[in-house]
């Protein structure tokens, strides 16, 4: 048994964790749950050797260990896969995998040979479909994300820790996953699982441990705590019950509304074909589909980062005719990327420029933005979307991962776009923070924005979404909305069985 008794660590003034706990049993998968802030990553650092507790007590079936480095780590037994990716994106997926663990041939030399055999074993194992001898840097975020689970379980652990890893995935890569961790439990593995998707939780854990404010506050196995007492461990308040949307006409579009977005034949080679779809102004819209299916294609094409080669696009009345996101945010759309670090945060500037940073780019008042006009703006932003900060002044790395996503829909709320695009924008975002935004969404909408929203999180379109058109091999193979909107049909659409279509062919 692994355990963690009165731990405490503090970062400058921040007092990270407070007389945490936490164990791990043989053949257990223990949920470690928290809001961001809990202290849920400083606990799996500690562990994986990167940080040192100020204090507390580490035990290996009963034996006080010390572990001051990650090599430490890996000598107790302990593997981790980490959120924030601990492969080198210029070497080799050959040369990740089998670090520090190369097969040793004649007079000591590595046997690439077997390196190589070892490494396909492991693709083979977790289902990666990719090129041992390229880049990391090359692949797609889901792919690395996997080869970092797989280089986790290649060392053989008695203690897995893998933190937020299904966030970058899709559902059939969390499968795969799944069914690899179920076979670690059966051998007796200790695993300890950082998730914000709450469905995942009691489909694949045996227990919960829940954090807040540094504390662990919560410990039960997973059949006797339900969601609502999860949320309130979580943040200190049950959720609140969402009023139901208006009613829908028989064709699941919404009644006495005007098209904002009219999609006819549209096409992307090589990824899209054919699709067609109605947005009406203030309705929000989600977008499903297993990996690869064509939804982020279609996104981008609405934004100009994705040239249309077939079909046609009315956006407001007019043909959409974006040559590149300048022109889009230009023409009243605006886009919310789930991969913060590349594509919506600049962290090494403040908050309030990352607030502002829209209004400046697109050259609405550039010339009379005085730092007083900035601090107020950002100022004010904070305190609407209640973004959790230090001060204004504090690069915008300094914010947890959901008060840095809430920053960047505040960027883009400021600049009132008439279609607002979202790509899993959730994505390692903890369940209150989620909550949040889609409050914050829900107001946008209610107020006439329209909002298009893709994510990998099925249940978070069920929550949010008006009506969601589900992709298949690059086609809508369903639109499913009120009654409609059921896992079952769902799965179905996701798999190309809908209407007519029972054996999987394409639309």
């Amino acid at each position: 048994m692994f355990e963690m008794k009165e731990m405490y660590k503090r970062f400058d003034a921040v007092v990270a964790l407070n007389n945490a706990s936490l164990k791990a049993y043989p053949g257990e998968i223990r949920a470690l749950l928290g809001s961001n802030g809990s202290g849920k990553s400083t606990m799996i650092k500690i562990l994986a050797g990167v940080y040192g507790p100020d204090y507390g007590e580490i035990s290996v079936d009963g034996k006080i260990v010390s572990i001051g480095s990650g090599t430490d780590s890996r000598q107790h037994g302990i593997a981790t896969a980490f959120q924030e990716l601990s492969l080198i994106p210029t070497m080799s997926v050959l040369d990740n995998l089998m670090l520090g663990s190369e097969p040793k041939g004649k007079f000591g030399m590595v046997d690439r040979a077997e390196a190589r055999r070892q490494v396909q074993a492991l693709l083979d194992r977790f289902g990666i479909d990719c090129d041992m001898d390229a880049y990391i840097q090359t692949l797609m975020p889901s792919t690395q994300t996997m080869l970092e689970v797989a280089k986790a379980v290649s060392q053989k652990p008695q203690l897995l820790l893998l933190d937020e890893v299904t966030a970058p995935l899709y559902h059939d890569e969390i499968q795969v996953l799944f069914k690899i961790i179920r076979e670690l439990k059966a051998d007796g593995i200790s695993i300890i699982y950082v998730t914000h998707r709450m469905n995942e939780i009691f489909e694949l854990c045996d227990q919960v441990t829940i954090m807040r404010g540094g504390e662990t506050v919560k410990e039960a196995p997973t059949s006797e705590i339900d969601l609502d007492e999860i949320v309130y461990h979580m943040t200190g308040q049950y959720p609140e019950a969402h009023a139901q949307k208006e009613n829908v006409g028989d064709s699941g579009e919404p009644t006495g509304r005007e098209v904002l977005l009219d999609v006819q034949n549209l096409a992307i080679f090589p990824s899209v074909w054919d699709v067609n779809m109605k947005v009406y102004k203030g309705e929000i819209i989600g977008i499903a589909g297993l990996q690869g299916q064509g939804q982020p294609e279609f996104i981008r094409s609405l934004l100009g980062a994705a040239q249309i080669t077939g079909g046609s696009v009315q956006f407001d009345g007019k043909k959409l005719d974006f040559k590149s996101p300048v022109d889009a945010v230009n023409g009243g759309v605006g886009f919310v990327s789930g991969d913060r670090k590349r594509e919506a945060v600049f962290p090494v500037r403040s908050i309030s420029e990352n607030i502002s940073a829209g209004k400046i780019a697109s050259g609405q008042l550039s010339a009379y933005m005085t730092g007083k006009f900035i601090k107020d703006f950002s100022s004010a932003a904070v305190e609407k979307y209640n973004i959790k900060i230090g001060r204004l002044e504090n690069p915008a790395s300094s914010l947890s991962g959901g008060n840095q996503q809430k920053l960047v829909i505040a960027r883009w709320i400021a600049m009132n776009p008439m279609l607002l695009l979202l790509d899993d924008p959730t994505k390692g975002v903890d369940v209150h923070s989620r909550r949040e935004i889609h409050k914050i969404l829900q107001e946008c909408a209610a107020g006439g924005m329209t909002v298009i929203i893709s994510s990998s999180e099925y249940e978070e379109l069920f929550g949010i979404a008006d009506r969601i058109y589900v992709f298949f091999e690059g086609r809508v193979s369903d639109m499913l909305a009120g009654e409609r909107k059921t896992d079952e049909l769902l799965v179905a659409a996701m798999m190309g069985m809908t209407g007519q279509n029972k054996k999987g062919e394409a639309m």
